[in-house]
């Protein structure tokens, strides 16, 4: 077995691993862990400038960000992912309102319903709850291996330029060094129910 087919195979493992610890929490359980993962970020300076919010839409157990657009400055508009039909691109982000309507998307996400000319580019954004399955102590994120997030923010790689990645995920998602490769984007930060973290 090659370095990059073990590489593959540890992620996998990985991958199924977190998916079951995650599908093994209850809703209560993950509502209350969400709940102290976005106090963490209300105490921190992190929302004090952001006027364009990205964050996700939780499904199957994941740590629900939701919650945020509750205790953020009126002024700030929210968006969520939406798969671009450019795959180069990764994903565009469309802005949410009470009104919005949504469908699902191949991955059975809901994704908002809002015309193309509505969408913003991701260097739009000034920060990004990022959904993931782990991460380490250097801010390697574990994610899905669709690479959709990589592509999105491929211009971060060497600058630290905005927006801020912002993890968002349980204590359980931290595991031990993650192997990289040349284009995999890590995180700015993370939160989760005992601390923010920057990396």
């Amino acid at each position: 077995m090659n370095s990059s087919t073990k590489k593959d195979t540890d992620k996998d493992h990985a991958r199924k691993s977190l998916l079951l610890l995650r599908s093994q929490l209850s809703s209560a359980l993950q509502q209350q862990k969400s709940a102290q993962i976005i106090d963490h970020i209300k105490k921190s300076d992190v929302l004090d400038s952001a006027k364009n919010i990205a964050y996700f839409h939780a499904v199957r157990g994941e740590a629900n960000p939701a919650e945020l657009a509750n205790v953020t400055p009126k002024h700030t508009q929210f968006y969520l992912p939406v798969i671009a039909p450019n795959k180069n691109e990764g994903l565009l982000f469309a802005p949410i309102y009470q009104d919005t309507e949504f469908k699902n998307n191949q991955f059975a996400i809901p994704e908002p319903v809002v015309d193309s000319s509505e969408m913003i580019s991701p260097r739009d954004l000034d920060l990004v709850i990022m959904p993931l399955l782990g991460f380490d102590n250097s801010g390697n994120r574990l994610g899905m291996g669709g690479g959709y997030y990589d592509r999105c923010f491929a211009f971060k790689k060497d600058k630290k330029l905005k927006p801020i990645l912002l993890g968002f995920a349980y204590d359980f998602q931290e595991i031990g060094p993650i192997s990289t490769e040349p284009w995999d984007i890590g995180l700015d930060m993370i939160a989760t129910e005992s601390a923010l973290i920057r990396f």
